[in-house]
């Protein structure tokens, strides 16, 4: 269990209250798209905190059951960026949000968020890429303001303070002032679609480690060995072997939800994101 003082506070000064924002006019299309696809949320509200000062994220409670938030286990954030230039290989990580033709638009499941932003609303629109020209650090939020103070941000960035990632959709914000309607995730970054499936197998590797999902070193170990086999055959040109190996990763994720050894939650988000690597293959 974990506060979102994680919004309310700590998080909320650095992400969701978004400052010295002013809005964005329309430009023309875009030539250049970039596609984020993030994990499902492992974190939801769950009321206030001990000291009734923040709203508390409780692991693996996701609506229906948890009736103190809206979103779904299946729940997590997409984003589309536009602009009318390609960022380019090795472009620095910085604020894009002043380049020709940006444009954002940010999903959580629950809600939609786009610019230009309105009074009272905000903007975070950095970005950085790797030597191919893919998106590999960022950090994009648009914050809705208002009494509900809600929001959509995706975050992959390192700083002086160390890195920086997470996944998060806010309806309203937080206790005790409302009561809050969120969900997230930490160290679980998605992938843009210039990654491509070895990138998305790439990430699901990492994303296995993540103490949200609740595995043991043993489970740990078994599906990131065959994750390591699916890369390989990637890497190889073997897509339909690929396939076959990602159908026997899930078929072994649902066997242990069936037999309580995976919570169905984590069960939920590992297969998701490989049916979503399938699908790109």
């Amino acid at each position: 269990m974990v506060s979102a003082g994680i919004l309310g506070r700590a998080i909320m000064a650095s992400a969701i209250v978004l400052f010295g924002v002013t809005a964005m006019s329309e430009r023309g299309a875009a030539q250049a798209t970039y596609s984020y696809t993030g994990n499902p949320f492992m974190f939801f509200s769950c009321g206030p905190n001990a000291d009734d000062t923040a709203t508390m994220g409780c692991s693996g409670a996701p609506a229906p059951g948890n009736t103190l938030t809206s979103y779904t286990a299946t729940d997590h954030v997409t984003a589309t960026l536009t602009l009318d230039s390609p960022l380019g290989p090795n472009f620095a990580y910085s604020d894009i949000s002043g380049l020709p033709g940006f444009s954002l638009t940010l999903n959580d499941g629950q809600q939609t968020v786009t610019t230009p932003i309105g009074p009272g609303q905000g903007l975070f629109g950095f970005a950085g890429t790797d030597p191919s020209g893919n998106i590999n650090q960022w950090r994009l939020g648009i914050n809705t303001g208002g009494a509900l103070n809600g929001g959509i941000i995706t975050f992959n960035f390192t700083d002086g303070s160390g890195a920086h990632v997470f996944d998060q959709g806010v309806l309203a914000c937080c206790d005790p002032r409302v009561s809050g309607n969120l969900a997230e995730n930490f160290s679980m970054a998605g992938t843009w679609n210039g990654a491509g499936p070895a990138g998305s197998v790439t990430s699901l590797i990492g994303a296995i480690a993540n103490p949200s999902l609740q595995l043991t070193t043993g489970q740990i170990s078994s599906l990131t060995d065959k994750l390591n086999n699916v890369l390989a055959s990637i890497q190889a040109g073997q897509d339909k072997q690929a396939i076959n190996q990602l159908k026997a990763f899930i078929s072994s994720v649902q066997s242990s939800v069936k037999t309580g050894k995976i919570s169905a939650q984590t069960g939920t988000t590992l297969v998701n994101a490989a049916n979503a690597i399938i699908a790109a293959l």
